[in-house]
């Protein structure tokens, strides 16, 4: 990094703590509950848990956070948590990952594996498992969980009507350490459930670990990082759809308000070509920009013509106002 990309780097950094932090646009109690009356579909949004099975404090800030979407006064429909559910895709952590969600998850369990889940699979030297066998058992615990026979690390849930489609790394050819590698059938699959979840109207949810490149500032917070348009094709799928939502973790990029994301570059939600991005801080482990500490998330509220994006840290039950996004649906 040459001096004057740390220079820049680091007064994105400064700025977004300070105007996220500083209420300009109000400040928001910390009570659970929607923005508005009549809300359709209440979604909270979490990613990057890093739960290890010796190390109790993620694991007990993820039963935290639930507890608290728990006590919402609207009730929550359903929990995405957006992957590296471990931190060294070991099959305790993620058994015990799987376990708190079958405990404590106040909704529609939407569950996305990462790249620590599968393609961190034998790192440092914690597990000694190929990527292929870490793969194997994210699958062996999804069937369990949902009591369903999928074969593959890709699927979709309906929840309230409205259609969740995850999607996630197939180890094609060995895989890769950190990258996400599909099949045709895979992106064939998302086109097909979009098809379907778009076809009266509705917004649809897509989630996926690894953002695309150079949305939500990813190029300025980890280049290199996401899908490239010219290896999938996922961009292009989903702009032939309206009112398509894709959710993202995988940057560790903290909550940055809008200004900052307008200076910058790297908003936390945005709309290019009409689809809308949703990128999600880490819940477990340090952010990078904008506000850094962990029990980051998001709720996501759906109403009659719009969807409000709202960064909440789930710990502490604090709203970051400054830095809300209201969606208007076509």
């Amino acid at each position: 990094m040459s001096f004057a990309e740390f220079i820049y780097k680091a007064q994105a950094f400064l700025l977004a703590l300070f105007m996220t932090l500083i209420p300009y646009k109000g400040i928001g109690l910390p009570v659970m509950d929607t923005k508005e009356d009549n809300c359709l579909l209440n979604v909270g949004m979490i990613s990057d848990t890093h739960v290890e099975a010796n190390y109790p404090f993620r694991s007990g800030f993820m039963k935290q956070g639930l507890r608290r979407m728990s006590n919402s006064k609207t009730p929550v429909d359903a929990v995405v948590v957006c992957g590296d559910l471990t931190n060294y895709a070991d099959e305790e952590s993620l058994a015990k990952v799987f376990g708190i969600m079958r405990d404590y998850c106040p909704g529609q369990a939407i569950i996305v594996a990462g790249n620590h889940d599968i393609g961190h699979a034998g790192d440092r030297d914690v597990t000694d498992i190929t990527r292929e066998e870490a793969l194997a058992n994210v699958v062996k615990y999804h069937n369990e969980f949902y009591g369903d026979n999928c074969e593959s690390n890709y699927y979709a849930i309906d929840v309230n009507g409205y259609k969740f489609i995850v999607l996630g790394d197939e180890v094609v050819d060995g895989g890769h350490w950190d990258a996400i590698s599909m099949t045709q059938e895979q992106l064939d699959f998302l086109d097909e459930q979009l098809a379907l979840g778009t076809a009266e109207g509705k917004p649809v949810f897509v989630c996926c670990h690894w953002p695309l490149d150079g949305i939500n500032g990813e190029d300025t917070i980890w280049d290199g990082s996401g899908i490239a348009e010219d290896e999938y094709p996922v961009k292009e799928i989903l702009e032939k759809y309206d009112n398509v939502f894709y959710i993202s973790g995988h940057m560790h990029g903290g909550i940055r308000n809008e200004y900052v994301g307008e200076k910058y570059d790297m908003p936390v939600a945005e709309q290019v070509n009409g689809v809308t991005y949703i990128s999600l801080p880490t819940y477990g482990i340090i952010n990078q920009y904008g506000i850094t500490w962990s029990g980051l998330g998001a709720q996501m509220e759906v109403y009659e013509g719009k969807v409000i994006i709202r960064p909440v840290n789930y710990l502490t039950g604090n709203w970051y106002v400054n830095s809300e996004y209201t969606f208007e649906l076509v």
